[in-house]
C-alpha cells in the first residue's frame, strides 16, 4: 500500500522506509545529542558529526548532519549505489575514527559559535535547567576546548553502535546495503531533571521580546496547546492592542516523556508596562476556558489535513527512527490522525493547568518590574557561614567586600550582595590562562574569581584550581587584554579615602602635636590641651560634613 511504513533490520540495525517517488534519501539516527552531554564536554557531538562528514560530500551526493537535543542524524541524498556508499564509509568512520582534521573542524565550529547567538528557547531551557541536560544548549560549546582525540573515540564508541541506531529511508533498502558498526546497547533517555527553583517565575529576556514556557507530559495536547498559545498572543499583542509583530511557537523533546513548549513575540517598548499582566491573561483564558471550540476544531482539521496529505515518506520514517530511540510506539497515519481528532477543548485546558505551575516568562529587561510575578535573577546562596582562606580586593579600603576560598566552597561577599560556589555542586570551571575563572554552578548560576581584583588573587586561584576535579576544568583561549578585570582603584584613591575618616585626622593630628612637642622640648601636659582642642575642632568639622550631606 502506498504510503504505508515499512520495516525491514540490515546489519542488526532497525529500518525503517515508506515507498516513495523522488532520489533516495537516507538518514542514519543515532540516540545521543545536546542533552547527554556534560557542560565541558558540550560540543563534543558536534565536533564528531563534522568529522564524520569531513569531505563526503558532492554536488552529486549532498549530505548533511545535525545534532538536536537528544539525536545525531547523517543524512545524504543521491542514487542508490551512492548511498550505499556513503553509509558503508560513514560507518567504517564511525567505528574507527580518523582525527587527522579534528584542528581544522575545531576552528571551523569554533567559528560558527562566535556568530551564533541565544535564543528565547535556549535561554528558557538554561533558567529552567541550568548547566545540565537541556540547559546546556543555553552555553557555548565549551567542549572545543576540552575535546582530544581520545575522548572523542571513547564517546563515539560509546554512541555509535548498532543498538543506538536507526536508519530511515524513502524507499526500500537498495541492494548491497551494508551499515558496518560495532556491537553496543541503546543509550537510556535520562529525565530533565529542572532547577529547584519557586516557579511560577520570570526572567529578563532578550530586549523588545516576550516568550512563556512550561514543561508537558509528551502529547498530542500538548501540541495543540503550543499553537493555542501562539494564537493568543497574536490575538492579544497584534491583533488586540497592536504591540506585537510576529507570534510563533515550540515544541521541544527534553526527554522521552516531556516537552517543553515555548511560545513568544516581538513587541514595541510601549508594550513593557502591561506584558506580564497581558501575558498572564492569556494563560487564564486557557486554564479556565480552554481554546474555543471552534478554534480547536479548525486547527486540528488542519493538522489531520497535514498528515493525510503530506507525502508519507518525507516526515514518517523519521518519526519512527525518533520513537524507536527513544523506546516509544512507532504509530501509522491512521493511528495519528485518530489520535488529533479525539482531542478535547478540556484536553488542551488540563494541558495549560500543568504547563501554568511550572511557568517561566521572559520579557525586556525593562519590564521586570511587575510585581506580580517573582522574578529570577539574583544566585540562590548557601545559610552557612564560609571557612577557608580569606582575601580582601585589591581597592580596599575603597571597595568593601571579602573572598573566602575553603576546601569545599568558595564565597564572595561584595555590597551588591553574596554568591557561593560549593564544588561539588560544580558543572564546569572556566579557566583563563591570565588566572581568571569562572565558577559554574548545576543550577547555572557562577561565581567569577578575577586574581586583579583581589589582594594575593593569584594564591585564591590556585587554591580554587587545586580543590576542584580537573574533569571540570575547561581551557579557554587567551582574552583579549581589555577584556580582563581590572581594580581601578589606585593610590590616590585609596589616599583620599582614608583622608576622609576622622579618627585619621585625629591620629595625625596628635602624631603632629607629639613630633612638636619632642622637637620643641614642649612638656606633655601643655601638649594635652592642644590634642583635645584639635580632636574637638575635627569632630565639629566631621559634624558639619555629616549634616551638609543630609
Amino acid at each position: 500500500m502506498a504510503g504505508e511504513l515499512r520495516s525491514d533490520e540490515v546489519d542488526g540495525v532497525p529500518v525503517y522506509w515508506v515507498p516513495g517517488e523522488r532520489q533516495l534519501r537516507a538518514s542514519l539516527w543515532f540516540r545521543g545529542g545536546q542533552a547527554d552531554e556534560a557542560l565541558p564536554r558540550h560540543g563534543w557531538m558536534h565536533l564528531l558529526e563534522h568529522l564524520a562528514l569531513h569531505d563526503r560530500g558532492s554536488i552529486r551526493t549532498p549530505i548533511n548532519g545535525s545534532v538536536s537535543m537528544l539525536h545525531t542524524t547523517f543524512d545524504v541524498e543521491g542514487e542508490p549505489d551512492d548511498i550505499v556508499a556513503f553509509l558503508r564509509d560513514l560507518c567504517d568512520w564511525l567505528r574507527t575514527p580518523d582525527f587527522r582534521e579534528l584542528e581544522h573542524e575545531r576552528r571551523v565550529l569554533r567559528a560558527e559559535s562566535a556568530t551564533r547567538r541565544a535564543g528565547p528557547v535556549d535561554l528558557h531551557l538554561l533558567w529552567r535547567y541550568g548547566a545540565q541536560g537541556p540547559g546546556v544548549v543555553g552555553y557555548d560549546e565549551y567542549g572545543l576546548h576540552t575535546a582530544d582525540p581520545d575522548g572523542l573515540r571513547a564517546y563515539a564508541a560509546d554512541t555509535f553502535t548498532r543498538g543506538n541506531a536507526v536508519l530511515a529511508l524513502t524507499g526500500p533498502p537498495p541492494a548491497g546495503l551494508r551499515l558496518p558498526l560495532d556491537e553496543g546497547t541503546r543509550r537510556p533517555v535520562r529525565a530533565a531533571v529542572p532547577c529547584d527553583q519557586r516557579l511560577p517565575a520570570g526572567f529578563a529576556g532578550l530586549t523588545g521580546s516576550l516568550a512563556v514556557s512550561g514543561v508537558v507530559t509528551r502529547s498530542t495536547a500538548g501540541r495543540a496547546l503550543a499553537r493555542a498559545l501562539q494564537r493568543g498572543l497574536d490575538g492579544g499583542f497584534r491583533h488586540g492592542t497592536g504591540v506585537g509583530y510576529s507570534a510563533w511557537s515550540s515544541y521541544e523533546l527534553v526527554d522521552g516523556a516531556n516537552a517543553m513548549i515555548t511560545a513568544g513575540i516581538d513587541m514595541l517598548p510601549e508594550a513593557r508596562p502591561t506584558v506580564v499582566a497581558q501575558t498572564v491573561e492569556v494563560l487564564r483564558r486557557l486554564r479556565q476556558r480552554g481554546p474555543d471550540a471552534a478554534e480547536l476544531r479548525d486547527d486540528l482539521d488542519r493538522e489531520i489535513r497535514r498528515i493525510k496529505t503530506e507525502p508519507a515518506e518525507h516526515w514518517m520514517p523519521y518519526a519512527a527512527a525518533r520513537e524507536v530511540l527513544l523506546g516509544g510506539d512507532v504509530d501509522g497515519r491512521d493511528e495519528l490522525i485518530a489520535e488529533v481528532d479525539a482531542i478535547t477543548v478540556g484536553d488542551v485546558r488540563q494541558a495549560a493547568d500543568a504547563l501554568w505551575d511550572n511557568l517561566l516568562l521572559s520579557v525586556d529587561p525593562d519590564a521586570i518590574t511587575d510585581p506580580a510575578l517573582e522574578w529570577l535573577g539574583e544566585a540562590p546562596s548557601s545559610k552557612a557561614v564560609p571557612t577557608g582562606q580569606r582575601f580582601k580586593p585589591a581597592g580596599w579600603p575603597v571597595v568593601k567586600g571579602e573572598l573566602t576560598v575553603g576546601r569545599n566552597s568558595a564565597h564572595i561577599d561584595t555590597d551588591n550582595g553574596r554568591t557561593s560556589a560549593v564544588y561539588e555542586d560544580l558543572a564546569a570551571l572556566v579557566a583563563y590562562p591570565d588566572g581568571g575563572r569562572q565558577l559554574i554552578r548545576r543550577d547555572g548560576y557562577q561565581l567569577r574569581l578575577e586574581p586583579a581584583i583581589w589582594k594575593n588573587g593569584p594564591q585564591a586561584v590556585t587554591a580554587v584550581d587545586a580543590a576542584i576535579p580537573p574533569t571540570l576544568k575547561i581551557p579557554m583561549p587567551p582574552r583579549d587584554p581589555d577584556h580582563i578585570p581590572q581594580s581601578q582603584v589606585t593610590w590616590r584613591h585609596k589616599t583620599t579615602h582614608l583622608l576622609k575618616k576622622p579618627e585619621i585626622w585625629v591620629a595625625l593630628s596628635l602624631l603632629t602635636l607629639v613630633a612638636a612637642g619632642l622637637l620643641t622640648g614642649t612638656p606633655g601636659e601643655d601638649l594635652a590641651p592642644r590634642g583635645a582642642v584639635a580632636v574637638l575642632l575635627i569632630a565639629v568639622i566631621v559634624a558639619l560634613r555629616n549634616l551638609i550631606k543630609r
